[in-house]
């Protein structure tokens, strides 16, 4: 693999994932309503997680290359579904008060399990890999180079999306309906994207 195209598939990888997407707008209405350090967990176990689905999506697409279109289309509906579901907890969420003890961030267990039904990253994983490193061999090493890289360029567009968040947490309780109501069109227009 040349340096020229490892280089495109970060421009790839990090275009892709800078967008909004399941992660970013879940973490940008997380950061808004507990604050940047409250979302920690929930940012940890993103991150875990996409390294996990990458490491699985690159090893995937090296052993079983023939079945990947008839297996992506079932992840695209399940995924968009599971969207949907955090778009309502978005939109039913209200601003933390510190009576209020049944309300907490959400956590690192969320955060990983969500990218094993995102279908974004899985389909990234899908077809970043393939298109950019299977050409070049079946080692170890470009899948474990494969997973870290998308992890990386995922990873930095899931900070600026929650320290925006974090930058909104002041305002949050006072306009909380509102900015719920737009993350949670964010997610929806994510799942729908995703169907069609």
């Amino acid at each position: 693999m040349s340096l020229s195209v490892y280089l495109s598939f970060i421009a790839y990888a990090c275009a892709t994932t800078f967008l909004p997407g399941p992660n970013n707008v879940l973490l940008l209405s997380a950061a808004g309503q507990f604050g940047f350090k409250k979302c920690l967990p929930l940012l940890l176990g993103i991150w875990t997680g996409l390294v996990t689905v990458m490491l699985l999506a690159g090893s995937f697409c090296t052993v079983l290359e023939a079945f990947i279109p008839t297996i992506a289309p079932v992840f695209k509906y399940v995924g968009a579904a599971y969207i949907l579901y955090l778009a309502w907890q978005t939109f039913r969420r209200k601003p933390t008060a510190a009576e209020d003890v049944e309300l907490k961030p959400l956590k690192f267990r969320t955060g990983f399990l969500l990218q094993f039904l995102n279908v974004k990253v899985i389909m990234l994983g899908l077809a970043a890999f393939p298109g950019y490193f299977l050409p070049y061999g079946h080692s170890v090493f470009l899948v474990v180079l494969f997973a870290v890289t998308m992890t990386a360029c995922c990873g930095t567009g899931n900070l600026i999306w929650a320290v925006a968040g974090s930058l909104i947490y002041p305002f949050y309780s006072r306009y909380y309906k509102w900015i719920n109501a737009l993350m949670a069109l964010l997610l929806v227009y994510c799942a729908v994207k995703i169907v069609l």
